[in-house]
Order: C-alpha cells, then sequence, then structure tokens
C-alpha cells in the first residue's frame, strides 16, 4: 500500500515538475528584449446616456432656428442652394416691415437669414458693429411667460420682458447676451396647432 502511494506521489509531483518546466521553457522561449505577448482586451463597452427624468425635464423642447444677419438674404441663399443642397422656404417681412426675413432649410437644421430694410432696426446696427455673421440661436420652448420668470429667477436679463410677435405666428422673447455667453438666445413658442377638419 505505501510503495503504491509513493509511486503515486511521484507520478504526482513529477507531472507538476513537468508543467512548471514546460511553463518555465514556454516563458524561456521568448528572446531578451521582447515582451511577451498580452491577452486580447475586451472592447469597452459605450456608455449609455442617463435617461432624463420627466420630473425635472426642462421647457426647451428643441432648435426652431440659427439665425444669420447678412444684407443681402437672396445672394446668401443662393450660395447655400449651390453649395449644400439647401432648399429656400417662405419669407416673411417683420417690425413693421423693416427686417425681411428669408428661410433656408438645410436637412432637419433651419437657417433664418436677416437682412435689415431700415437703418433704424437692431440687425443693421449688428452688420455695422460686427458684420455678417451668427446672430442668435432660436430655442422652441412651451409656456414661454413661465420660462421668461424662470430665467429672471436664474440671473438671465430678459431683452422683451413680455413676449412679442415673431414669424409664422409665434411668440417670441430674446434674452441678453452677456449671462449667456456672449450668445443671443431666442425663446419661441409655436402657436397651438388648431384641430383637424376646423380653420
Amino acid at each position: 500500500m505505501s510503495a503504491r502511494r509513493g509511486g503515486e506521489g511521484a507520478r504526482a509531483r513529477g507531472g507538476e515538475g513537468a508543467r512548471v518546466r514546460g511553463g518555465a521553457a514556454s516563458r524561456a522561449s521568448t528572446k531578451p528584449g521582447q515582451r511577451a505577448p498580452r491577452k486580447a482586451q475586451r472592447p469597452a463597452r459605450a456608455t449609455r446616456a442617463p435617461k432624463s427624468d420627466p420630473r425635472t425635464r426642462g421647457p426647451v423642447t428643441g432648435v426652431t432656428h440659427i439665425a444669420i444677419a447678412t444684407p443681402n438674404a437672396d445672394a446668401l441663399a443662393a450660395t447655400l442652394m449651390a453649395a449644400l443642397g439647401a432648399r429656400r422656404g417662405e419669407e416673411e417681412m417683420l417690425d413693421g416691415g423693416e427686417l425681411r426675413v428669408l428661410f433656408v432649410h438645410l436637412g432637419p437644421l433651419t437657417l433664418e437669414l436677416l437682412e435689415p430694410r431700415s437703418v433704424h432696426h437692431t440687425v443693421t446696427r449688428f452688420l455695422g458693429r460686427r458684420g455678417p455673421g451668427l446672430h442668435h440661436v432660436c430655442l422652441e420652448v412651451s409656456g414661454i411667460e413661465g420660462v421668461l420668470e424662470r430665467c429672471r429667477a436664474a440671473g438671465i436679463q430678459p431683452i422683451d420682458e413680455t413676449p412679442r410677435a415673431g414669424a409664422h405666428g409665434a411668440r417670441v422673447a430674446f434674452l441678453h447676451p452677456k449671462n449667456l455667453g456672449g450668445v443671443l438666445l431666442e425663446l419661441c413658442e409655436r402657436p397651438p396647432v388648431p384641430p383637424r377638419g376646423r380653420r
């Protein structure tokens, strides 16, 4: 009995020694100065954005348009159509005929081209100080009066204390850029959509 156990123990030790020697031999096969091959790493999983809580969701529902001040809206629209395949949209006269706005659609993005028609308009003064370029970003909101109150509470100064008429029958109000990183923001609340079958 003891002889058999001794033989089994020797074979077990011999197997362990062989495995150790084999491992040492495999490490020894790597040439000096070479790194041992690394194990393949699994690709990192993409981090998912946290879902917004409906209870803390803000009043902004989207970007309505990006406005560009220009002395010639037709020329700029033609350039955008030729270069980027833009689609020319509708146009309106605002502020008592002192401002012409021309909408240009680029895929999901809408640009509002601002062309002043009066030397007294604020866009005319903007062009005189800065030249053509980005004028403002318009955010679509729900409950514009409440949004203005919320902005005041956060220390943001409204340019328009109460909403006024904008393009497409919307109500708009501008926020002063000095509290918003130098960017002029427009709040826009679209008119309610009438039920189908009613005009």
